[in-house]
């Protein structure tokens, strides 16, 4: 009976050793989705949208194959009709998602970029509820403003848009 027990504790011992910590798992590289839309100006606006993990206590659990947690950007580049880069203004939520079950957009933030003078911030609001990351900014060329809005929003199987 004890010669069992010695067996079993053993195996169990080299059971733990041999484990693999989820948390090791190589980190995915982020991947961009991109949309181009026309202003009646001519000029037009580059929509892009990137991943980037996030490294938290929700994704190092038991059940991090069906929980997460992930950073999700999502800018707008504004081009005038010169083709030339004006400013780029950009949304990041943090969502936590259990695949079929929830999802929570628990933070945002916003920044923008100018890269031609002639062009100023008039007003920028950017919040988030439920499950989307929302921002709104309005630029200031001469004496036009024009407002342009940026959402992000996560289904419960993690799926965004």
């Amino acid at each position: 009976m004890k010669r069992i027990l010695s067996i079993l504790f053993a195996l169990t011992l080299i059971t733990c050793f041999v484990h693999t910590s989820t948390a090791s798992a190589a980190t995915p590289a982020p991947q961009a989705k991109t949309a181009i839309t026309k202003d009646a100006d001519g000029g037009y606006y580059v929509e892009t949208i990137t991943e980037s993990p996030s490294v938290s206590p929700f994704s190092i659990t038991p059940y991090s194959a069906t929980a997460a947690t992930v950073d999700k950007t999502k800018s707008t580049s504004y081009y005038n009709s010169s083709n030339s880069l004006c400013w780029t203004y950009s949304l990041t939520g943090t969502f936590r998602y259990i695949t079929g079950f929830s999802a929570v957009c628990a933070d945002s933030r916003a920044t923008l970029l100018i890269y031609n003078s002639a062009y100023s911030l008039y007003s920028e609001k950017h919040s988030h509820s439920g499950s989307t990351a929302t921002g709104t900014i309005k630029m200031k060329y001469k004496t036009i403003v024009k407002g342009k809005t940026i959402s992000i929003t996560c289904s419960k199987n993690g799926t965004f848009s």
